[in-house]
């Protein structure tokens, strides 16, 4: 179903009425079109890989959109669309495959200028490579936030369960339970009794309806920026959606997908007060650094979700290493000073114990520094980025401490010190 437009509905409202028009005529550019894809999405793929000529507005360049400002050309055989064309072009020929999905044309403000693009159920559809789905989703917030609540989409989808006529949808099945009754048959046709399947189909219609007047409803009520309030969302919900922002980009990274999905699982077992791992930190911090970044698009509030989920897991990760560590502590065998196996009691020396921590926390520091810098030159943090993060922590009055100073070179005496020879051990183990 080709429904009304997201915003800009002078330009965007004219260019779907004439798409609709062509539709129901049909149009053999976009009947040809339908007829050499598969899908909608095979013919978005094929859109994508299509030139473009740009509409440099002149008179004489092709049919035209006069309720825009300024005129859109608009061309429906063309095979090197702009975006504006291309986003007709698409609804029209994918209304003649798939005409169960809902398309609506929109234009947002992203970081390459102005973009006209259609959705398909709410999504964006990518049809210009330079584009990317967070930058249109983003786009498409900002303009629903701005205009007020966008209950369109849901409005088309409770419409399309209630059935647009009297052969779709609860309204059919419920036509069709009722006639059968009629017809003297006792059971339905997934064997339960056909005064069952007739009520449930009553109630199905009568909770969907209600639904879509309380949509209505809402919609009626809604003033101009309605939709600008704080956004609220579980805290799973927040995590999957800080998920989603960061796949796209991760693309770019090898193994970006994969890295994207463990993060993911470490955030949400976080949720549940799973501590997270060290083999997951990296992959979070992956996450959380793509997130932040993908988030700007959405403004003040895109940042706001990012950084107060990174706060809260930061804190439930801290608690749930905490109990992690008393858990262990406790049990049968709990006590501070003594172990008890079978009828022997196993008393530790306490102030010898306390003599080895002091020595082996100096001698362990060290190799742990000289892990620390070993594997953070694997990482790509060399000399020059420690030397030049020492300085500008310096204006701050800050300072890195002995980890400014770089890990000593290979075949160096001090590469030979038993605390260098250690940590690069150990590093290897990280």
């Amino acid at each position: 179903m080709i429904a009304r437009e997201h915003n800009d509905h002078a330009c965007l409202g004219a260019a779907t009425q004439e798409v609709i028009a062509r539709v129901e005529a049909g149009d053999p550019s976009l009947v040809d079109l339908a007829e050499r894809h598969a899908s909608a999405d095979d013919l978005a793929a094929t859109i994508r890989q299509w030139p473009q000529r740009d509409d440099e507005g002149l008179p004489c360049d092709g049919p035209k959109v006069v309720a825009c400002r300024p005129p859109q050309r608009l061309r429906f055989d063309a095979r090197d669309p702009n975006c504006f064309e291309r986003a007709a072009i698409f609804i029209g020929a994918a209304e003649l495959l798939d005409p169960d999905s809902v398309y609506r044309l929109a234009t947002v403000d992203t970081p390459n200028g102005l973009h006209t693009f259609p959705t398909r159920d709410g999504e964006p559809v990518i049809l210009d490579p330079l584009q990317s789905r967070n930058a249109l989703r983003a786009g498409l917030f900002r303009e629903c936030r701005n205009s007020g609540a966008d209950v369109e989409t849901r409005r088309l989808r409770l419409q399309r369960l209630i059935g647009l006529d009297e052969k779709r949808g609860v309204r059919g099945d419920l036509a069709r339970a009722r006639a059968a009754k009629a017809a003297g048959h006792t059971t339905w046709v997934d064997g339960k009794p056909i005064d069952e399947a007739v009520a449930t189909y009553e109630c199905a219609l009568a909770t969907y309806q209600a639904r879509l007047d309380a949509l209505d409803a809402e919609a009626g009520a809604a003033p101009r920026n309605a939709g600008a309030g704080p956004v609220a969302l579980t805290p799973g919900q927040a995590v999957d959606w800080i998920a989603g922002l960061a796949l796209e980009p991760a693309a770019r990274f090898p193994n970006g997908a994969t890295r994207v999905r463990n993060g993911h699982r470490a955030l949400r077992g976080a949720l549940v007060l799973r501590p997270i791992c060290v083999a997951d930190v990296r992959d979070v911090a992956f996450v959380l650094a793509l997130a932040e970044r993908e988030a700007r698009l959405y403004g003040p509030v895109g940042l706001g979700i990012v950084h107060s989920t990174a706060h809260a897991i930061d804190r439930l990760d801290r608690m749930a290493a905490r109990r992690w560590l008393a858990e262990r502590a406790g049990g049968r065998n709990a006590g501070p000073f003594s172990l008890r196996v079978g009828n022997t009691t196993i008393a530790p020396n306490i102030p010898l114990l306390e003599s080895l921590a002091r020595v082996g926390g100096r001698i362990a520091g060290n190799i742990g520094l000289e892990a620390v810098k070993v594997k953070l030159a694997t990482l790509g943090v060399t000399p020059p980025v420690l030397n030049t993060l020492e300085q500008e922590l310096n204006r701050e009055h800050l300072s890195l401490g002995p980890l400014a100073t770089p890990a000593p070179m290979l075949g160096s005496l001090s590469a030979m010190t038993p605390e260098a020879l250690a940590g690069r051990w150990l590093a290897g183990k990280l």
